[in-house]
């Protein structure tokens, strides 16, 4: 199976130039970013190491997210910011797990062995909570249905659609991967503080938004 790496950037100069050096450049296909419309050196620094930079035109997430799925040559996507709160070592174990005929892969700060040393504590109950809520209602027994380190196939991605706006997408992404009966796993992963940069992440609208979106996709068909 061939894996695409994409890098997702908004203005990352300090996280870029710590982490993407140590990302394990033979466990994927090719790596390519696409970026918000970074003013900080990030586009510079990536291209001068020979990374294909892919400019989005709507700065957002799930704008970023569908520009890789077209642009990817791979047969699956790694979706990672590295913002430093993403660990690049973790990327040979998502395309390990993807090997064993799972679909999905998440990459999880709940999982047995994971942690978050980032989340403060209304962003980690927020998490829980709509993480049980979309177990609940989807039959799936996964511990971070909203981090956005993971693993697709693009036929997958291609087939479930993404209708997303913001950060929410990643929620959209479980719950339609789950209706459609494909296979979901997860790692556990440690998520350290971020490197510079600003979080993207409005924890109370993000949230409602992941909480509108497991409602909406309950009863869509």
């Amino acid at each position: 199976m061939k894996v695409t790496l994409a890098l997702l950037t908004l203005n990352e100069i300090d996280g870029v130039k710590a982490i993407v050096p140590r990302i394990p450049k033979t466990a994927v296909f090719e790596i390519f970013c696409v970026d918000g419309g970074s003013t900080d050196g990030t586009v510079e620094w990536l291209a001068g190491k020979g990374i294909r930079v892919v400019r989005q035109k709507n700065r957002s997430r799930a704008d970023a997210v569908r520009l890789a799925l077209v642009e990817a040559k791979g047969d699956a996507i790694i979706y990672f910011s590295p913002d430093g709160n993403e660990v690049p070592e973790d990327i040979p174990k998502l395309v390990e797990e993807a090997e064993k005929g799972y679909d999905l892969v998440i990459a999880s700060r709940f999982a047995k062995g994971g942690r978050s040393e980032d989340a403060g504590f209304v962003h980690s109950i927020g998490n829980k909570a709509l993480t049980f809520f979309a177990n609940l209602f989807f039959g799936i027994h996964v511990t971070d249905a909203i981090n956005g380190f993971r693993l697709i196939r693009k036929s997958v991605l291609s087939e479930i659609g993404y209708d997303a706006k913001r950060h929410e997408g990643d929620m959209e992404m479980t719950l339609r991967v789950a209706k459609k009966g494909y296979k979901i796993a997860e790692i556990p992963t440690i998520e350290p503080r971020r490197i510079g940069g600003k979080a993207k992440i409005k924890t109370f609208t993000d949230g409602w938004l992941y909480f509108k979106t497991i409602i909406k996709e309950r009863f869509r068909n």
